[in-house]
């Protein structure tokens, strides 16, 4: 046996500059020895986005090399007590650190729980256990990488819920223009293009858009993503999604129109985009009755209590000043007098308003409904539509 390696031995000295060479003589070096030579690296068996498994069953060739009371494994292949192999991981970036993930016996491992799309370098020692359980170097490095996370609906929503638009942007670049995830629902059954809205970022239902997200598509309640944007008050995108076809006419599974959603928002800029795209059906919109009680816009902005600018917005454009609660008969002057809103009573009475109904459920008039509210602004300036004197 001595001859051979000896023989060996002299042909690599001839070429002792060979890297590869020197890594034979120094293995066979620990061979005389009778310490455990450097492992090779694990074998790669399988990936996916979230896993990477593993093999090293060069390992067990390996020890078939070394004397029989020196082996990690006995003749069926079982370990012999005390030999164990230890794997370590790190993530494949500047300054992270080696950790053990696995010590024992077997000849392959599953890493479980991954970073998508990550890379990670593996290496693995071996341990004996004769001299007090001696070990190996360590093998060469294994770098190997997770799989990037398929593509889903949760793949989209996660890019729209993250800051900034860079990585929706780099998304959308992969699935390519018009694919079906922009229209595929999340488990409320709300659409990309929806969550960009209610995210309030313009950059981001732009981007949708370039794409080729369907501003007009709907959920199973008919809403469609300018609803959506009416109702959080996003003008802007109230604005970009009107330029690229939305249609302000729609109406969801209860009747309501884009305009009552945006007064919902109580925002003037809101509802002056929606306003302003009104034609020939302007008159038809601008006091369209919805819902049980048969809301106008105009009914709902002062039942929702809103500004100025907005009430006079809709009177300006042909809201109905007498329009009521067909369910109650109140008035919109008496409504806004029950909400206490001197502002919005007073250009109600500027636009026509009838000062001289009575509630139809309490019959009482409205210097008595004005009494009620206790606002004595209010009530001095009902008494002056009725000449009567202030209190």
């Amino acid at each position: 046996m001595f001859s051979i390696i000896d023989s060996i031995l002299t042909t690599l000295d001839s070429d002792s500059n060979s890297i590869r060479h020197i890594e034979q003589k120094k293995e066979i070096l620990l061979l005389l020895d009778g310490r455990l030579e450097r492992p090779l690296p694990p074998v790669l068996v399988h990936s996916n986005h979230y896993s990477i498994e593993l093999q090293w069953e060069n390992v067990r060739i390996q020890d078939n090399n070394r004397p029989e009371h020196r082996r990690l494994f006995d003749e069926s292949g079982a370990p012999r007590p005390g030999s164990l192999i230890y794997l370590h991981r790190r993530e494949k970036k500047s300054g992270s650190i080696w950790e053990s993930i696995y010590s024992g016996s077997a000849m392959s491992y599953k890493v479980e729980n991954l970073k998508p799309n990550t890379q990670y370098e593996f290496r693995i020692q071996c341990k004996s256990s004769v001299n007090g359980g001696e070990r190996s170097d360590w093998s060469p490095i294994l770098q190997a990488g997770t799989t990037p996370e398929p593509m889903t609906g949760d793949t989209v929503y996660k890019a729209i819920a993250m800051p900034g638009k860079d990585h929706l942007e780099k998304l959308l670049e992969i699935l390519g223009p018009e694919h079906y995830l922009l229209e595929h629902p999340d488990k409320d059954g709300n659409l990309p293009l929806m969550h960009a809205c209610l995210k309030l970022d313009l950059g981001k239902v732009e981007s949708l858009i370039t794409a080729g997200a369907k501003v007009n598509n709907t959920i199973a309640s008919r809403k469609t993503a300018l609803m959506v944007a009416a109702s959080a008050g996003f003008s802007k995108a109230c604005t970009l999604l009107i330029e690229n076809g939305a249609n302000v006419y729609s109406r969801d599974q209860n009747d309501i129109s884009i305009l009552h959603h945006a007064i919902d928002s109580k925002n003037f800029e809101t509802v002056s985009t929606i306003v302003r795209q009104f034609n020939q059906d302007k008159d038809i919109e601008m006091n369209r009755e919805v819902g049980i009680h048969k809301w106008t816009p105009l009914y709902r902005a002062i039942v929702h209590d809103c500004n100025k600018e907005i009430i006079e917005l809709l009177l300006n454009h042909g809201a109905n000043a007498q329009c009521e609660d067909k369910t109650t008969n109140t008035t919109a002057l008496q409504m806004a007098i029950i909400r206490r809103n001197l502002i919005t009573t007073q250009l109600l009475v500027t636009h026509g308003a009838d000062t001289r109904s009575l509630s139809k459920t309490a019959g009482k008039s409205l210097q008595q409904l004005a009494l009620s509210t206790h606002k004595t602004d209010l009530i001095n300036y009902v008494n002056s539509l009725l000449n009567l004197p202030k209190s």
